[in-house]
């Protein structure tokens, strides 16, 4: 593995000095890559959470669409729409949502809270308190504030918190096998096993 990262950083260097790439930062194409990271997690916490029946009354028929939205500034860019369309949850198509206001998304299902939305964090979590929407964000204390996932970066890699407090108002179930792979918390912070 070492050897694979080294040769790759070469090549980088290399493609540099030739003038192949423009000027990213080992900054820049790292939080790129951890956007691609956390497209795809999105995608997999889908498949490890339980709605409760009421989320889905009247939306038609148990097919309904798993929808994964955005709010605030988009940073994951084409990353998100390759992990989440075409790639149905169960028997359930996906669809992808941006916005900038809560309003504009319509019925959610998956709520990424963009770091560009750290003002107003505090009250889209207060407002979605009771709401059967998976809500996932990034910024420092998102999960104790109420959100339910919160990602967190340690280096080059990226982990994750779960409020399991906050999953239960939202009355949604978070498996036993997503929870053993994240930092179970509760409000206020308090760290629990995991």
């Amino acid at each position: 593995m070492r050897y694979v990262q080294t040769i790759s950083r070469l090549l980088l260097l290399g493609a540099i000095t030739c003038g192949l790439v423009g000027r990213s930062l080992p900054g820049e194409a790292q939080s790129r890559a951890n956007y691609r990271t956390e497209a795809e997690d999105l995608r997999n916490f889908a498949e490890f959470v339980d709605w409760p029946s009421s989320a889905n009354a009247g939306k038609g028929t148990a097919k309904t669409s798993i929808n994964f939205c955005v709010l605030g500034q988009d940073p994951f860019g084409n990353s998100l729409d390759a992990s989440i369309l075409g790639h149905p949850i169960g028997d359930r198509p996906t669809t992808v949502v941006r916005g900038k206001r809560l309003e504009d998304l319509g019925a959610c299902d998956v709520l990424f809270v963009s770091p560009s939305e750290a003002k107003r964090q505090s009250k889209i979590l207060t407002r979605l308190n009771h709401s059967a929407v998976l809500t996932v964000g990034e910024t420092t204390d998102f999960a104790a504030g109420g959100g339910i996932i919160q990602f967190v970066s340690e280096g080059d890699r990226v982990s994750f918190l779960i409020n399991v407090d906050a999953a239960g108002r939202a009355g949604l179930k978070i498996r036993a096998a997503l929870l053993a792979l994240a930092k179970v918390i509760h409000d206020g912070n308090r760290k629990r096993g995991g």
